[in-house]
């Protein structure tokens, strides 16, 4: 039931039917959700844990909401480890991997359009997975996962407005990396590892500044899916 509450909840923090800033009430959502508010208050410990939530003390449980400095260093601490482990996935990954992360690529940009951004999100997890796979370092791999939910957070959000000129590009770029990758030319993969996460660090704190807070996107429906 946890588990579920916790998956419920990100859900709905992705899609934005929890808007950041929102103030977060156990009963509230034990009403919305149909579980109890021990469930509520164990899931939105994780959810704090990963970074979609923030605890204000003597204020209660809020949906965190990102700062410029804050995206600023969450791409920062993406592009070192992703393209490390681009160099890695070249030095280590098999044949096999090889040819599963073609396979993710392809699904990802089947997902590229402003209606399908939650599910291209992801999809383009399921790139970096097989990535990490392939780079083999468990440790890593744990660094880069506590960053996961606000990537992914990010991706959802900027994947909405991006324009489909953008969204090719970054296509492009992605098969780019996955080209480098075949041919097994480290450098290369990691120069372009780089570019495609600062790319995507200034398109995300452009969007920022213009909105004065955060990425606009269409609106949500106001209901939290059980």
């Amino acid at each position: 039931m946890r588990e579920q509450t916790v998956v419920t909840l990100r859900e709905a923090l992705l899609n934005e039917v929890l808007k950041p800033g929102d103030k977060l009430a156990e009963r509230k959502l034990a009403e919305q959700t149909g579980v109890s508010r021990t469930s509520i208050r164990e899931a939105l410990s994780q959810l704090e844990s990963e970074g979609l939530v923030t605890r204000i003390a003597g204020k209660g449980m809020f949906v965190t909401r990102l700062s410029e400095q804050e995206i600023r260093q969450i791409y920062e601490a993406r592009a070192i480890l992703e393209s490390a482990m681009t160099r890695m996935f070249v030095e280590r990954a098999s044949l096999g991997q090889m040819d599963e992360l073609a396979a993710r690529i392809s699904e990802a940009g089947k997902t590229d359009t402003a209606e399908l951004a939650r599910q291209h999100a992801e999809k383009l997890d399921a790139v970096w997975e097989i990535i990490m796979q392939g780079a083999g370092n468990d440790i890593t791999r744990q660094m880069t996962f506590l960053l996961r939910a606000r990537v992914t957070y990010l991706r959802t959000i900027t994947t909405r407005v991006a324009s489909a000129e953008r969204r090719r590009n970054t296509m492009a770029l992605l098969n780019g990396i996955f080209d480098a990758l075949r041919a097994r030319d480290a450098d290369l993969a990691e120069k372009l590892t780089r570019e495609y996460v600062e790319r995507s660090a200034a398109f995300a704190l452009s969007l920022l500044r213009d909105s004065g807070q955060k990425p606009k996107s269409s609106p949500r429906k106001q209901k939290i899916d059980k």
